[in-house]
């Protein structure tokens, strides 16, 4: 493995799982606003009228989200996990941590979250890793995580196009003695007391 950094990239399936669930709340958000529309015209009512306006602005942002999926899809440039000598950058859409520095890491281990095997990468301080994403969902996502694995730090080998030995691999290529280092035992005394 070169010492410069180790790129992963999205899963094709998950990347087409992300789309086909845009396109589902597209057509959503569209039979909504159809059906709205058709009640705002017949009844002239104001929450008609909001349900609309709330399903159109949906089937925008939904159809936009769509379309970088299927850009990412077609196109998967730029990686979603990246491990290099400073640590490690999750950007998993929507449900990656971002940056922690190898000196916030305190081990990993193979681990299920919600029936799923995941990379658990533990964390010295699991709540200031949560408090400083950017986003709410992130924020969200990190404190569930800890809450369900015991770290904001869950690498996810069916949504990175990697097999769990591959992201271990890599992972212990930058880590090195700190993952999974046994703890010395206390060993009793051997002057009289």
């Amino acid at each position: 493995m070169p010492d410069e950094s180790v790129d992963f990239y999205p899963s094709r399936a998950h990347v087409l799982t992300l789309a086909l669930g845009a396109l589902g709340l597209v057509a959503l958000c569209a039979a909504v606003a159809w059906f709205g529309f058709g009640l705002a015209q017949t009844s002239g009512s104001r929450a008609a009228l909001a349900v609309v306006s709330v399903s159109a602005m949906g089937v925008l942002v939904f159809t936009g989200l769509g379309l970088i999926v299927v850009r990412r899809l077609l196109l998967p440039t730029w990686p979603v996990l990246t491990l290099d000598d400073d640590g490690l950058v999750d950007w998993l859409p929507n449900v990656g941590v971002e940056h922690v520095a190898w000196s916030e890491v305190t081990g990993s281990r193979p681990a299920n979250l919600v029936g799923r095997r995941v990379l658990a990468v533990d964390v010295a301080d699991p709540r200031a890793v949560a408090r400083r994403q950017r986003t709410p969902l992130r924020r969200v996502v990190a404190v569930a995580n800890t809450r369900l694995v015991g770290t904001p730090v869950v690498l996810k080998p069916g949504s990175i196009r990697c097999t769990m030995g591959d992201l271990e691999a890599a992972f212990d290529h930058f880590t090195g003695p700190r993952r999974a280092a046994p703890q010395p035992t206390p060993q009793p005394s051997s002057q009289p007391g």
